[in-house]
């Protein structure tokens, strides 16, 4: 499965960096990968592009605009700190599953996909929160 934001290019061609981004061919990227999916039989879906890079993948809070200097991604409410491209690179992979209505996705080799797969699953670990603040509590600590 491969998700893409949905960007207008055109209206993206009319800002700042017009001549640079209509030179660099990104419209003409999405469609050859569009076309590569298509005939390698990979699914292939545009997921709305609004706040991606504002919304935490781990919890869904929203993080609020960030400046371009701003790299990081730290969320207020979960803790979850990674790289901003990282972040709205999962959010966008959280976006496409839930648009699928997946729950039980499966990676290339047929296993099981770890990672987020929604609000409710930590990234990268495939354990629902829930879980672990159980496990947590259990054991005795203050959550």
């Amino acid at each position: 499965m491969i998700f893409v934001e949905d960007i207008d290019f055109v209206a993206w061609q009319r800002g700042m960096l017009s001549k640079h981004s209509a030179d660099a061919g990104f419209g003409q990227f999405v469609n050859i990968l569009r076309w590569v999916c298509f005939r390698r039989d990979v699914y292939f879906a545009k997921v709305n592009k609004d706040g991606t890079s504002q919304t935490c993948p781990n919890c869904g809070a929203r993080t609020g605009k960030k400046t371009l200097d701003i790299r990081i991604h730290c969320c207020s409410e979960c803790q979850y700190t990674t790289t901003r491209d990282v972040a709205a690179s999962q959010e966008v992979r959280n976006r496409g599953i839930s648009a699928l209505g997946h729950s039980g996705v499966q990676n290339v080799c047929g296993l099981e996909a770890t990672g987020s797969i929604g609000y409710g699953i930590l990234v990268g670990t495939g354990q629902s929160r829930k879980s672990k603040s159980r496990d947590l509590e259990s054991q005795g600590a203050v959550v």
